[in-house]
C-alpha cells in the first residue's frame, strides 16, 4: 500500500513539474528533448525497449526466468528515464506492460491508469487494462474501457467486447 501511494505521489509530482514547464513555455522544449532521447541509442528509454524485446524473445523460447530478469531491468530503465525527462504516456505503457509480464498486476494497473490520465484514448493501454480487469472479474471497469474504445474502429474493441460478453 505504501509503495502504491509513493508511486502516485511521485507521478503527480512529475506531472505537475511537466505542467510547470508548459506554463513557462518549456513544454515544446521538453517534448523535443524526449523525442531526441528516444532516438539516442544509449538513453534509458532505448535500453528499456531493448530489454523488453529481449524479454519477449526469451518468452517465446519459454525461458521465463531470463525473460523476467529483462522485464525487471526494463522497468529500472524506464523509471530512471521518467526521473530524468518527465512522465510520458509511452514510458508509462512500457512500465505497465513490464509489470504485467512479471505478474505484478497492482503496479501494472497503476501505470496503465496513470498513462490513461495523460492519454485517455490510448488503444494499447486500454486493451491491457481491460484484460486485467476481465481476469479480476471487474466487469464494470472493463465495460467503461469498452465505452472509451467504441469509436476507435479497432480490433481491440471487438476483442474486449467478445471477452466481456463471454463473462
Amino acid at each position: 500500500m505504501f509503495k502504491r501511494v509513493f508511486l502516485i505521489l511521485i507521478t503527480i509530482s512529475l506531472i505537475s513539474t511537466s505542467n510547470l514547464f508548459a506554463e513557462q513555455g518549456g513544454a515544446l522544449e521538453a517534448m523535443q528533448e524526449h523525442i531526441n532521447q528516444n532516438k539516442n541509442k544509449s538513453s534509458n528509454y532505448s535500453r528499456g525497449l531493448t530489454h523488453i524485446k529481449k524479454a519477449i524473445k526469451f518468452e517465446k523460447k519459454q525461458k521465463f526466468n531470463k525473460a523476467n530478469n529483462f522485464y525487471k531491468k526494463s522497468i529500472n530503465y524506464f523509471l530512471e528515464y521518467n526521473k530524468q525527462y518527465g512522465v510520458y504516456p509511452d514510458t508509462l505503457y512500457y512500465l505497465g506492460f513490464s509489470y504485467e509480464k512479471i505478474q505484478d498486476i497492482e503496479n501494472a494497473t497503476l501505470y496503465y491508469q496513470i498513462g490513461l490520465e495523460l492519454k485517455p484514448k490510448d488503444i494499447n493501454m486500454n486493451k491491457h487494462l481491460a484484460e486485467i480487469y476481465l481476469k479480476e472479474s471487474k466487469f464494470d471497469l472493463a465495460n467503461k474501457i469498452l465505452e472509451v474504445l467504441k469509436d476507435c474502429n479497432c480490433e481491440e474493441y471487438n476483442t474486449i467486447k467478445e471477452k466481456l460478453v463471454k463473462n
